[in-house]
């Protein structure tokens, strides 16, 4: 051939473009197998990776984590298709959503354990503030507010009145609000803190100068006593408020239970299903080496003949 017919010209350009077209790809089992997983990273499959990301970020889950167990199960099975690596991939999603789900109920009985600790708290408060001998709030009968359910608006209404209060010892005055303020923070139910302030101002205005100075220094001590006890109401209020809102359900251990197994049958279906395929292709792979290695044997034999 010379040199003129081995010169590119624009026809034989045209004509390897066409050639290059129509290539099919990798011809070899392994170039096949390479390409066929490229297709879970377009299409439907792409969109349902971004799907699922969005939906672990709604429910505060790392999308990265489930990226990382899903690379780890992919390393160890070392999947060569398409449909190994959709068998991998679930069983990454079913052993992801096993973890979460005991990650769930561990930390909705850690979440009980942090309420029970504050209601216990919360309680020990409260029989400290009890003033002995003092009859419980009667079913029906409305409580004072230092009783009454806890709300931003009751602790507001109590730091108001013991304002009040510390003003008015302050004016060395008892002005005709005091008994509908006292009565509405304690009713017939006076604290401990509450009834010592309802005496002491009392005897501050006493005509026994002793009783009255010595009512005049112990007045301000209670009502600080008063007023640190309800601040430390609110705060542990305030507390077992933030739990329960950033808490996520209930879980009965049964019920986790149950879903667990339900998972685990499912990874193992999968397990089954992707060993039974990779010892399918593996028979293949045996068989198809076979008849050409019995042929060569074959072939030998005759020539010794």
């Amino acid at each position: 051939m010379s040199l003129v017919e081995r010169e590119s010209t624009p026809a034989r350009v045209a004509a390897s473009q066409a050639n290059g077209k129509k290539s099919k790809g990798p011809t070899t089992a392994e170039g096949k197998a390479r390409v066929s997983l490229n297709a879970l990273k377009t299409g439907a499959y792409a969109k349902t990776d971004k799907a699922r990301r969005e939906v672990m970020l709604r429910r505060g889950e790392n999308p990265e984590d489930f990226e990382q167990l899903h690379h780890e199960f992919t390393a160890e099975w070392q999947p060569e298709y398409v449909t190994e690596a959709m068998l991998v991939k679930t069983i990454a999603e079913k052993s992801f959503d096993k973890a979460h789900l005991r990650a769930a109920w561990m930390e909705s009985q850690l979440n009980s354990l942090r309420v029970a600790e504050v209601q216990a708290e919360r309680r020990q408060l409260l029989a400290r503030r009890w003033l002995p001998g003092l009859p419980g709030v009667e079913s029906g009968q409305q409580p004072p507010l230092w009783l009454a359910k806890d709300s931003p608006s009751k602790f507001h209404a109590i730091f108001e009145i013991l304002d009040d209060l510390r003003k008015w010892y302050d004016n060395r005055e008892v002005p005709g609000t005091f008994g509908q303020e006292m009565h509405a923070l304690y009713g017939e139910h006076h604290s401990r803190a509450g009834e010592r302030i309802r005496t002491l101002f009392i005897e501050m205005f006493a005509n026994d100068k002793d009783v009255a100075a010595k009512a005049e220094a112990e007045l301000p001590k209670w009502i600080a006593r008063e007023r640190s006890d309800v601040e430390r109401e609110l705060e542990l209020y305030r507390q077992e408020w933030e739990i329960t809102a950033n808490a996520g359900p209930n879980l009965a251990e049964e019920e986790v239970a149950k879903k667990e197994a339900a998972l685990e049958r499912q990874i193992r279906e999968q397990t089954r299903l992707l060993l039974q395929l990779k010892n399918t292709r593996s028979q293949w792979d045996r068989s198809s080496e076979r008849p050409e290695t019995g042929n060569r044997e074959q072939g030998t034999g005759k020539s010794r003949k």
